[in-house]
């Protein structure tokens, strides 16, 4: 068993090492093609590349192991230092996939009918997630790979609403206006405004506004991009109707939603991992999540879905990245047992 865990450790580090090195932020999955190339021989594991650029090894199994490929931008130099793996994506989401991908290996090396997709563009707008669904490929059950602090079974996303207002007025000379858009949008941000309190609360955060071009002449235009979040069960008209009162001289365009996501913690995947968790000693906690994930997306194929997976989820798109072979270890485990469990 010690031979073994140390094995999967150096297997790990080895893959996680060769994977940082190339960098994937969101549009760029492409980059890991040799990667996966090379896997899929030395693990004799078909692949399929799809148009997104998700990389598919072993399509056909029941089981499901979906990680992403993709990361935020800003690439960190890999490196390891006593069994801590450093670099960008070692926590969100590379730790998690390459021990999905070792999982995924060791279970089809028993029987087990297991397929695994890295899936591409989590980061953005869930490219590679939507593709699968709309592939109408039927899975039982779906474990997806994210960080959750190694002992944590997430159950529950909140929804999200991205926002573009564009709003026009009439240009002036400065020295002489008897309006301004600016602050017109200004008292109108204040008042739609929810900075992130608690869970169940919807939060409205604007993240970009643009306007002006002249030192000397008020705007004509304004751009406000609004972040909305929001747990299940929210009305969305709820929240949609104070933002649509405020701005009702202003185009709206709801650029992307995504619903909130909350499956029981009977369901067979969840009790799996709980399970996966427990064999090896550990007492996992079932938690919910303030953002989003591919689990949003991917729940449309089976409600039997969770998220799970190793890593300290306060590092995610941090210069701090890092994840420990142990880590890795007990995620690997946990997903093997998850997978005897289901079959």
């Amino acid at each position: 068993m010690l031979q073994e865990k140390e094995f999967l450790k150096q297997k790990a580090k080895q893959l996680l090492l060769s994977i940082l090195s190339i960098y994937t932020p969101s549009g760029n999955e492409k980059n890991a093609e040799s990667f996966f190339i090379n896997v899929s021989k030395e693990f004799n594991l078909p692949l399929k590349i799809t148009k997104s650029n998700s990389y598919f090894l072993s399509p056909g199994g029941k089981i499901l192991l979906a990680p992403h490929v993709d990361t935020v931008p800003g690439f960190i130099e890999p490196h390891i230092e006593n069994d801590i793996v450093f670099g960008r994506g070692a926590v969100d989401d590379k730790g998690p996939l390459i021990a999905m991908l070792l999982a995924t290996w060791i279970a089809l090396e028993n029987g087990k009918k297991v397929s695994f997709i890295a899936l591409s563009d989590e980061e953005n707008k869930s490219a590679g997630a939507r593709e699968l669904l709309n592939e109408g490929i039927n899975f039982e059950h779906i474990i997806v790979g994210e960080p959750t602090n190694t002992k944590n079974v997430v159950t529950e996303y909140r929804g999200l609403m991205h926002l573009d207002i564009i709003c026009k007025a009439k240009s002036e000379h400065s020295s002489s206006a008897t309006q301004n858009i600016i602050i017109d949008m200004s008292r109108k941000i204040n008042e739609i405004s929810l900075l992130p309190s608690t869970y169940d609360k919807p939060s409205i955060v604007p993240t970009i506004i643009r306007s002006g071009e002249y030192m000397n002449v008020t705007p004509s235009d304004a751009y406000l991009h609004l972040d909305v979040r929001y747990p299940y069960n929210t009305d969305k008209s709820n929240i949609l109707s104070p933002i649509y009162e405020q701005f009702k001289d202003c185009e709206i365009k709801i650029i992307e939603s995504v619903d909130p996501v909350k499956v029981s913690v009977n369901s067979p995947a969840v009790k799996a991992v709980m399970k996966g968790l427990i064999k090896q000693g550990i007492k996992p906690s079932i938690v919910r999540k303030a953002g989003t994930s591919d689990m949003n997306i991917l729940k449309n194929i089976t409600q039997s879905i969770v998220t799970y997976g190793p890593g300290d989820s306060k590092l995610e798109h941090t210069e701090l990245e890092k994840i420990t072979l142990d880590e890795i270890y007990i995620g690997i485990q946990t997903y093997l047992n998850a997978i005897e469990e289901l079959c």
